[in-house]
């Protein structure tokens, strides 16, 4: 059930035959609420204008349905398990109701952060945010799940062949095809005539007549394999073919849309644009997990055409990474940061596991415990250092400001895909004297916030706000400080809040409660903030928890006035005393008139010296102060 649907099931919920039922009025008038709610959030909507159009459509459907429920028949899925179907809607229905829960709290309070995507049921990994799934773009902002789940087309049947209708019953494509498959993700439907096989498109146009000997779906991509005399290629969504049908063998792989690929019995890499990007010369090539492949020839294997070879390369038990890179007596890890020198204690701990044969046999058991059972031998820090101990010794030698050192370490695990580093390297070429340099600092601030560390969110944000190895792009940096602020980060808070302070003073000041919630509070900032909407109590409280030079400042201008406490001008000379110990040489003014102008408190030569001290800081002194020294 698509999350921006969900306020739909809000209420009068009831489970009959394994189907559950929700009331129909008001779940549409909650889902309403939800997208006027999400409507009128500030910058959370990507592009205004698609939301719009997406709601306005959304609404108008919703309208227009007449029955009194909306039911949810999850029989299939509940198939898969063996609990029972009882239990497993109760199950669902309780989600459905916690994910409604939160988005309910969210709109009470007017606060989208309280809807924390990672705290969500059921949601999909492929986000990071709620803010990321709302402005997906094939989502639509939720209409394009009504689109693809209304069933508004039907393929049907007569005299033995296939065609389609539209929502009315007019003919899309009159019965011709011997097989018409499900539409997939793409809006496209495999169909086949005579034993070859083409595409039709959800609208009836037919993309690629039956002319392949086999053809699959799209399967969410915008590249499908089609099968011809033996060979396999691929087609794209418009029917041209882009790889042409001349491979034994064709495996989509990772998150780069890569293809395993067979020819004249050899094996390589394709792109999705049928580049050879791994030559075909290996004996075989496996994947070993997302986007890692192993490669064989000649009895060796590697990770990569100008990777190290090893004896042997398997497969090993979760967790902890995922093969075992072999090399005489030395043992590998290999998970997502790359390969490593493989721990001792974890070997023989995986070796000695009941379950070992599932992965390897006898013989390559034998090699891991020989390993794990050898003597320790100290090595050398090098690139098959684990990255966590990379790391660590880059913290150590930071903390020693041995920078040299540090960078070392850190771009080793780092260049492994280590976010922690990537954000720690990128802070010593941002702010390290000595060490700065601008396109370092934004290039590993952008690789870990690729990697997904908050942190490195946070610091490509002032990248882009301040034009560090970029042209400065204020939107971006929002955008960024918004993913890091989801993850819970306070600094991002009080950055979006320093960001917004002019354009959208509310929206800022939302931003500093919930670092303040977070426990890293501004306590200036909110005072200032509270004591420019004249709210002198609040403003008071705020200054009153700043232990800052700025916060007894503030403090003695509010006990120098009188606001929201009575007028104390000793507190007052005390909390300005105080602000210049600290460095504030702004309180030697504020000192300065209280010697001048405040009756019983008047003296010359003390304002004197404060005013001297003013000028020697360069401040400006006001003009009321020049007089009574003429």
């Amino acid at each position: 059930m698509p999350l921006l649907l969900q306020p739909l099931l809000i209420s009068g919920g009831f489970i009959e035959n394994n189907v559950l039922y929700y009331d129909a009025r008001s779940g549409i008038e909650n889902l309403k609420r939800f997208y006027n709610f999400l409507d009128s959030t500030e910058l959370l909507i990507k592009d205004k204008s698609l939301f719009t159009k997406a709601k306005n459509t959304l609404f108008k459907y919703l309208d227009s349905l007449a029955l009194p429920y909306f039911s949810m028949d999850a029989r299939d899925a509940f198939n898969i398990e063996e609990i029972p179907h009882k239990e497993q809607a109760a199950v669902w229905m309780a989600d459905i109701a916690y994910n409604n829960a939160m988005i309910t709290h969210a709109m009470d309070n007017n606060n989208i952060s309280l809807l924390t995507y990672s705290q969500l049921k059921h949601v999909s990994t492929a986000f990071h945010s709620f803010a990321e799934l709302l402005n997906y773009v094939d989502y639509d902002y939720g209409w394009r799940h009504i689109y693809q789940e209304s069933g508004r087309e039907e393929i049907y049947n007569e005299n033995g062949l296939w065609g389609l209708k539209n929502a009315h019953g007019e003919i899309l494509l009159h019965p011709q095809f011997d097989e018409f498959y499900e539409f997939s993700e793409q809006d496209v439907a495999v169909v086949m005539k005579e034993q070859q096989y083409g595409y039709v498109h959800r609208s009836g146009e037919v993309i690629v007549p039956p002319e392949w000997d086999n053809a699959y779906d799209f399967d969410y991509s915008n590249l499908a394999i089609i099968q011809r005399n033996g060979l396999l290629g691929l087609i794209n969504l418009s029917g041209k073919v882009v790889v042409a049908p001349t491979y034994e063998a064709l495996n989509k792989f990772g998150s780069q849309g890569h293809y395993i690929a067979q020819k004249n019995g050899n094996w390589g890499v394709l792109s999705e644009d049928g580049k050879v990007i791994i030559n075909f010369k290996y004996d075989n090539i496996e994947l070993l997990h997302d986007d890692v492949i192993m490669l064989q020839k000649d009895g060796y294997y590697s990770l990569s055409e100008d990777g190290d070879q090893f004896d042997l390369i398997v497969h090993k038990a979760p967790p902890q990474g995922f093969a075992w890179a072999i090399k005489g007596k030395e043992v590998y890890l290999i998970d997502k940061y790359g390969i490593s020198r493989a721990n001792k204690d974890l070997v023989r701990q995986d070796a000695e596991n009941e379950g070992y044969s599932l992965y390897y046999d006898d013989i390559v058991r034998a090699r891991l415990l020989a390993y794990a059972k050898s003597s320790a031998e100290n090595t050398v820090t090098d690139v098959y250092t684990p990255v966590e101990e990379l790391y660590n010794i880059g913290v150590d030698a930071y903390n020693r400001q041995d920078y040299t050192s540090a960078i070392y370490h850190y771009t080793l695990a780092a260049e492994k895909g280590f976010g922690y580093a990537m954000n720690n390297l990128a802070y010593i070429y941002y702010m390290i004297e000595g060490y700065v340099n601008d396109d370092k600092a934004f290039y590993w601030y952008e690789q870990g916030a690729a990697a997904r560390n908050t942190n490195a969110l946070n610091g490509l944000s002032l990248c882009y706000q301040y034009g560090i190895g970029t042209i400065p792009d204020i939107e971006k940096a929002i955008d960024l400080l918004l993913q890091a602020a989801e993850d819970g980060m306070a600094a991002a808070h009080n950055n979006l809040g320093f960001l917004l302070y002019k354009t959208d003073p509310e929206l800022a000041l939302f931003h500093y409660h919930q670092a303040e919630a977070l426990g890293e509070p501004d306590y200036g900032l909110l005072g200032s903030m509270y004591e420019e909407k004249g709210d002198f109590e609040t403003a008071f409280r705020y200054h009153q928890k700043d232990d800052s030079e700025i916060g007894a400042f503030n403090q003695g201008h509010f006990y120098q006035k009188g606001l929201a406490t009575e007028k104390d001008i000793k507190a007052a000379i005390g909390c300005f005393q105080t602000a210049i110990d600290g460095g504030y040489d702004r309180a030697h003014i504020e000192l300065a008139r209280i010697y001048l102008f405040e009756e019983g408190f008047i003296d010359k030569d003390k304002a004197k010296v404060h005013i001297v001290a003013a000028k020697e800081a360069e401040i400006e002194i006001p003009e009321e102060f020049k007089d009574p020294f003429d």
